[in-house]
């Protein structure tokens, strides 16, 4: 995707030289972009903005903003940059105002805002990341190499799948072969996710057993079902997201003799959550804890 070299001037810093093509599309040209060494004032708006604190840097504009409110930022980054200002969800347009006003010497951009990337670049140079909100592992990669921190993407993943593994022996040492299912419901539909999010922590990260007849996701890893398929879906264990409980699931037959309900093998989490955290590194190690906790104690009693 890229090609990056360091080159050497008299009496001024580094300069790293990052060759970025536009996110798979053939035909693109490709083009240079002089980068600082060490960037002080990142402006993110490729999703990247925990994966950047892991590395190190605290970004001074995120595109991770809240599920529910695009002009505020996500719980966890309330706590961690509690003075980073939003520019808006960066699955959708960005606030270039804002972007503006914060003065950054480097912008790191996503897929989405490929067709403003000239106008970020007259603000600050400005980085292509290729990967967008479906591809955590690809993404974090690609924003270490740019910023020369790959030791550091490497040890913090080395930490955070030992952990998974340990936690995987853990529940399936009472498990056994009994499978999972990720279920989301609001009041319109049920969708069954078999990756990204949630879905890509319990079937990947935590190697838990995915149930028979999962169906082949779409984009957004999941695909919508009816009430009706849902009868012939029997997973042991089901990882509910629901924001409330006012969803098609309420007072159905079909639901409550699935085989999880019966057993009471539920653990309930929100879509705010999945879209939140489960995408990004330290979403993702607060989510690892509490989806084995809950599936833990549960089966422990």
């Amino acid at each position: 995707m890229f090609s990056l070299k360091r080159i050497s001037f008299v009496g001024i810093a580094l300069i790293m030289m990052v060759m970025l093509y536009g996110c798979g599309n053939s035909g693109q040209e490709a083009r240079d972009v002089e980068l600082p060494v060490n960037p002080v004032r990142i402006a993110d708006v490729s999703g990247s903005t925990e994966e950047l604190l892991v590395l190190g840097y605290k970004p001074v504009i995120t595109g991770n903003t809240d599920m529910a409110n695009s002009l505020e930022i996500t719980p966890i980054l309330k706590k961690e940059l509690p003075d980073v200002t939003p520019a808006g969800w960066f699955q959708t347009e960005v606030n270039l105002e804002a972007i503006i006003a914060a003065s950054p010497d480097l912008i790191l951009a996503g897929p989405t805002q490929e067709k403003i990337y000239d106008q970020l670049n007259m603000i600050a140079p400005t980085v292509r990341v290729p990967y967008g909100f479906n591809a955590f592992r690809e993404r974090f990669a690609f924003v270490a190499e740019v910023l020369d921190k790959k030791a550091e993407m490497e040890a913090w993943l080395k930490v955070y799948d030992q952990r998974a593994l340990l936690l995987h022996d853990q529940i399936t040492e009472i498990t056994k072969e009994e499978t999972f299912a990720v279920i989301e419901a609001t009041e319109k539909e049920i969708r069954i996710y078999s990756r990204t999010g949630i879905a890509d922590m319990i079937f990947n990260d935590l190697g838990l057993p995915i149930a028979p007849g999962t169906p082949e996701p779409d984009p957004w890893g999941g695909k919508v079902t009816s009430l009706e398929a849902l009868s012939t879906f029997n997973p042991d264990h089901i990882i509910l997201l629901s924001d409330n409980d006012q969803n098609v699931l309420d007072q159905s037959k079909v639901w409550s003799n699935l085989k999880a309900v019966k057993s009471n093998n539920i653990y309930r989490m929100t879509s705010r959550q999945n879209y939140n955290e489960a995408f990004f590194a330290l979403g993702k190690e607060a989510l690892l804890e509490q989806i084995a906790e809950q599936i833990k104690e549960h089966i422990k009693q």
